[in-house]
């Protein structure tokens, strides 16, 4: 089959047709996603306008299943990139302002304030202390993270 068009027949060759259950989609036990993948997958939200994604994989001549098990990927993939993404800005504001109420500290001659500004700090810092080591991501949604990574913004793109 050619763009979406059977192909004549080679000279006394028989045409076999595929039953369409062969052709299903079977995800590779890898779980890694691949460029070709990514590429029909934005391929298809872009085709989507005003119909569902399965309808466009179809128009498309794309496999649904493929098309739904590549999108469960991507929003692994996205989530783990933003859980990553907000504990890094987490931390980092933890970082800045414990940073500045200890400057403030420094310069404070005032024992109420003091005590308030040393009460502050120490719930920041228990607060930082508490928080949960993130689960470790498997290694397929890591690389696939990576993968996502580099075609966010296209990925993220709304339907022109």
């Amino acid at each position: 089959m050619a763009c979406g068009k059977a192909e004549a027949p080679a000279a006394g060759k028989p045409v076999v047709a595929v039953p369409a259950a062969a052709r299903r989609f079977a995800p590779p036990a890898d779980g890694l996603l691949t460029d070709a993948q990514l590429d029909r997958y934005v391929a298809v939200r872009r085709a989507a306008r005003g119909r569902t994604e399965a309808d466009a994989a179809r128009a498309l001549g794309v496999d649904p299943d493929e098309h739904a098990w590549v999108r469960a990927r991507v929003v692994e993939a996205i989530e783990a990139l933003d859980e990553r993404r907000v504990r890094t800005a987490s931390a980092e504001t933890y970082a800045r302002t414990l940073a500045q109420l200890h400057e403030t500290r420094k310069a404070v001659r005032d024992p109420a304030t003091i005590k308030s500004l040393d009460e502050q700090i120490a719930g920041l810092e228990k607060e930082r202390a508490a928080w949960k080591k993130p689960a470790p991501v498997a290694p397929s949604v890591a690389a696939n993270a990576r993968r996502v990574e580099k075609r966010r913004a296209e990925i993220d793109a709304p339907p022109p």
